[in-house]
């Protein structure tokens, strides 16, 4: 998806760029993967998805199962990955970056 390596330390979300889902490519399984690389992060990163062909931004939801992170004492500098099915149009990343460097969000259907 994007490397993002902005510091920031209020508890909103940022996000990343839509990304076409299963949904998008017509395929029928709507397996996908995400893969999260770090260095000395801590936050939370997660996916998000929407069923909408043109999305605003009230149109995007939390996909189940796709967040890492979430207590600001735990630092890594690993990767790590998450599967996850749906037909989604799109698919983004939302992050909210604590300390350190998300060095890649990676996908595949």
């Amino acid at each position: 998806m994007s490397d993002i390596s902005t510091e920031s330390q209020d508890s909103s979300f940022s996000y990343g760029g839509k990304q076409p889902g299963a949904g998008y490519n017509r395929r029928s399984d709507g397996v996908h993967t995400a893969i999260y690389s770090f260095d000395n992060f801590s936050g939370t990163v997660k996916i998000q998805g929407t069923l909408e062909l043109y999305p605003g931004e009230n149109d995007w939801f939390d996909i189940s199962g796709t967040e890492f992170g979430g207590d600001s004492t735990v630092v890594t500098s690993s990767s790590y990955s998450r599967n996850f099915t749906g037909n989604f149009l799109y698919i983004r990343a939302a992050y909210n970056l604590q300390n350190g460097t998300i060095t890649e969000i990676r996908y595949n259907l």
